[in-house]
């Protein structure tokens, strides 16, 4: 007698769970029903459906309110990561069915964002017109996640890099430098240091940042503290606050050729060095439209101003340890 075929568990359909997403997304049945031009007996019927498919409630109701359970949250949230890999799917089918090559999901911290990766992208659509290229602005750690669960197909990310898993390269080492309004007094010099901005107002990293660390470290080994009155954790977001007047930056050199209009650089010393690498899944054969785009992000490097990128170390090894990124 012949074995039969195993049957996993029945998969839900995809209207029942973008219901569950609305009604968690809007806050109640009645929003999400406007939301998916729906009427609410429609959805409570298909979400109802799925919790009955699931074996336990999805959502609870409290004081007239809906909300979600602890499975509730934990089965929604992969959810939402399932049906955005559809609908990469679908747009990956449709491109290629109009003659694209395919989508390069790609993942950069925001350093790298603003700076280099727009003009890569430009000079790979030049070569490759059928491409696609899909970017989301990632902060390092969540970078390294996403590349792990096949989210992202390039990550371009600080060092250091402990994770394992993945093909790293490095890129660039970036040295920190001072972002200054032009015509500002301590333009003139050619290098500064914390003794020449003591009592300046500054725009700082977020606490925990690495890049916040150890220009806070540089301050304090001379006994100095800096004027904090603003912090953001984007580099270029301190680019602007520093066109706009708020006052002086400690950041990343990497898009010193991409800064806005109105701000200068100046070396910070002592030197406070950073690297910047690729990274890819090892599992899996980098395709022809990642190494591509990476070639284009490293002639996009290589033309940024030469005081502020040096060239790529060949070791990993010093940089390949810890958790902390700028």
């Amino acid at each position: 007698m012949g074995s039969q075929p195993e049957h996993g568990p029945r998969l839900p359909e995809v209207d029942r769970l973008r219901a569950a997403l609305a009604v968690r997304d809007a806050g109640g049945v009645t929003a999400a029903a406007d939301r998916l031009g729906l009427t609410q007996p429609a959805v409570s019927r298909l979400v109802s459906v799925l919790e009955v498919e699931l074996g336990f409630a999805v959502f609870a109701r409290e004081r007239r309110r809906l909300v979600l359970t602890d499975r509730g949250r934990i089965y929604l949230a992969e959810a939402e990561a399932s049906l955005g890999g559809l609908q990469r799917l679908a747009v990956l089918g449709r491109e290629l069915r109009l003659g694209g090559r395919g989508i390069v999901r790609t993942a950069a911290v925001s350093v790298i964002a603003h700076g280099v990766l727009p003009r890569a992208v430009a000079a790979l659509l030049r070569s490759e017109p059928d491409a696609a290229v899909e970017i989301s602005e990632v902060e390092r750690d969540e970078q390294v996640q996403g590349l792990l669960a096949a989210r992202y197909d390039l990550g371009l990310l600080a060092l250091p890099l402990g994770a394992s898993g993945l093909q790293v390269d490095v890129l660039a080492d970036a040295e920190a430098v001072c972002f200054l309004p032009e015509g500002h007094r301590l333009a003139k010099r050619r290098a500064l240091t914390p003794a020449d901005l003591a009592g300046e107002r500054f725009i700082a990293h977020q606490a925990g940042k690495l890049m916040r660390q150890r220009v806070d470290d540089a301050f304090a080994q001379l006994g100095l503290e800096r004027r904090v009155v603003t912090t953001t954790n984007s580099t270029a977001l301190a680019a602007a606050l520093v066109a706009a007047g708020v006052g002086l930056a400690i950041a990343h050199g990497l898009p010193r050729a991409s800064l806005p209009a109105g701000v200068v650089t100046r070396p910070f010393k002592p030197r406070l060095g950073f690297g910047y690498a690729a990274a890819t899944r090892t599992e899996e054969r980098r395709g022809e439209l990642v190494e591509a785009l990476l070639r284009h992000v490293r002639d996009a490097m290589a033309e940024e101003d030469a005081g502020a990128v040096g060239p790529a170390r060949p070791s990993l090894a010093a940089r390949s340890a810890g958790k902390d990124g700028p």
